[in-house]
């Protein structure tokens, strides 16, 4: 009997030794200020990462949906492009049957390249523009703006980019174009 008391008080005096919490260290100012430094570090890092988001509106009376996606570092642009997927009209339906998609897809090319306006538009660096022929049911009309890359005060004062808002477009952060964007149907694809 003595000796089960003696064991259950070992086995007790064993347990709460091994129960014992450590006091947590606090850092010293050393410590302190390299957490201090990382806190930052991870914070420029959070401030210069890229952000891309894609934006769709619900297709029109037309059947056109379009796609927005605009990439960015902070209060930056960096790239925004616009995609058009657009449904082919009777007419066009027609033709595409008489000539085939390669050919029309051509066609529509350079009907697309005849307006002046449009033609200066290309020659700016970092502005881009092109159209497929996906099948005989749709259209799709991608423009980049690649802002790295383009001479913007030379596109704002071209007819083009006057006509699409680039001037506008540029006097806004990232986050209030996106919020413009919600705020006109689009929905963000995450």
């Amino acid at each position: 009997m003595k000796r089960k008391i003696f064991l259950l008080g070992a086995l007790a005096l064993c347990l709460t030794g091994c129960g014992q919490k450590k006091q947590a260290k606090t850092p010293n100012s050393s410590e302190q200020k390299a957490i201090q430094a990382k806190a930052e570090q991870l914070q420029k890092a959070e401030e210069n990462k890229v952000i891309t988001r894609t934006f769709v509106f619900p297709k029109d009376d037309k059947g056109t949906q379009q796609t927005q996606i605009v990439t960015y570092v902070g209060n930056t642009f960096k790239k925004l492009e616009t995609i058009n997927v657009t449904a082919t009209d009777e007419e066009l339906k027609k033709g595409i049957q008489q000539v085939g998609v390669e050919e029309a897809q051509k066609q529509l090319r350079e009907s697309f390249n005849k307006d002046d306006a449009f033609k200066e538009a290309l020659t700016v660096p970092g502005f881009t523009a092109d159209l497929t022929l996906e099948n005989e049911n749709e259209y799709k009309v991608t423009i980049t703006y690649d802002f790295e890359a383009m001479d913007v005060k030379k596109a704002e004062g071209m007819t083009y980019f006057k006509n699409n808002h680039l001037p506008e477009l540029l006097k806004l952060t990232p986050s209030q174009f996106a919020d413009n964007l919600i705020n006109a149907g689009a929905s963000e694809q995450k």
